[in-house]
């Protein structure tokens, strides 16, 4: 039988790599992985401290008619929202931005409730039904 050693992380995990032959990342290679990560990190924590963006101080704002993506963001992302399918089939939206907003409750300057907002949505390709 072979009594050879095979190196594994709980071997001093400081020496693992060198030992069992694989480089370490170290220098530009190692600053190219963290420097995307570091934006991204930042860009979220610049989101998080931006706060939910209610028009008017919490009253609803006019979504009927622009795209779901333009309504997210009009309501703040924070919002509770159901999508309701304008073609009465049931389906989900899995891509925001290929869906637009047909009808809105509560009606646009009404306070927002607390409880969750109605979107009647369609694809952007489909019609509202009174011509949108």
């Amino acid at each position: 039988m072979n009594n050879t050693h095979i190196p594994n992380t709980t071997d001093n995990p400081a020496n693992s790599h060198a030992r069992a032959g694989i480089p370490r990342r170290t220098g530009p290679a190692r600053r190219a992985l963290l420097t995307p990560l570091a934006t991204a990190t930042l860009t979220l924590a610049t989101l998080a401290t931006a706060g939910p963006a209610h028009a008017d101080g919490g009253t609803m704002p006019h979504v009927s008619g622009k795209g779901l993506v333009t309504a997210y963001q009009a309501l703040g992302y924070d919002t509770a929202v159901q999508l309701r399918d304008g073609r009465g089939a049931r389906r989900h939206v899995l891509w925001p931005s290929n869906w637009k907003v047909c009808d809105q409750h509560p009606r646009p300057g009404a306070p927002l409730p607390h409880r969750a907002i109605t979107l009647t949505v369609v694809k952007t390709r489909e019609s509202c039904g009174d011509g949108r």
